[in-house]
């Protein structure tokens, strides 16, 4: 259909399970691409009967603070905020990061936290999104 999948959850949510589809296109998705998307993913879901439980269908853009998962979302958002969670502490003291993306590879990202050039494994992160600034 013409949209690049940036991420699947599934959740429980307090009226029960959440399929949650985020995409995106160049030039940004909107309502219509949405409501097709989620067409098109209920029907598949429906032929393939591959989930036995009730749940909900949400398809969205993946916002302001988009999340980023493969090394081609680093590469493509170098000089921009964004927030890391790691996995681990890798300084002993934190694992929350902060900072502006400085370069990525296919292996590793940098990341300049308080004047200070950081380099991470992508196996490292938890998690990691763009940040949003007014």
């Amino acid at each position: 259909m013409g949209y690049e999948l940036i991420d699947i959850e599934w959740q429980r949510g307090p009226a029960g399970e959440v399929l949650r589809i985020f995409i995106d296109k160049p030039g940004g998705v909107g309502l219509d691409d949405c409501a097709r998307a989620s067409e098109a993913v209920s029907r598949s879901l429906e032929e393939l009967d591959l989930i036995k439980s009730a749940y909900s269908l949400e398809v969205s853009s993946p916002g302001v603070e988009r999340p980023l998962k493969k090394p081609k979302d680093w590469q493509c958002f170098i000089g921009e905020r964004i927030e890391v969670k790691t996995i681990k502490q890798p300084d002993k003291k934190r694992r929350r990061f902060r900072g502006i993306l400085k370069a990525a590879s296919d292996e590793d990202f940098e990341l300049e936290v308080d004047g200070c050039r950081l380099v991470f494994k992508y196996s490292e992160v938890k998690k990691a999104h763009l940040l949003f600034e007014a």
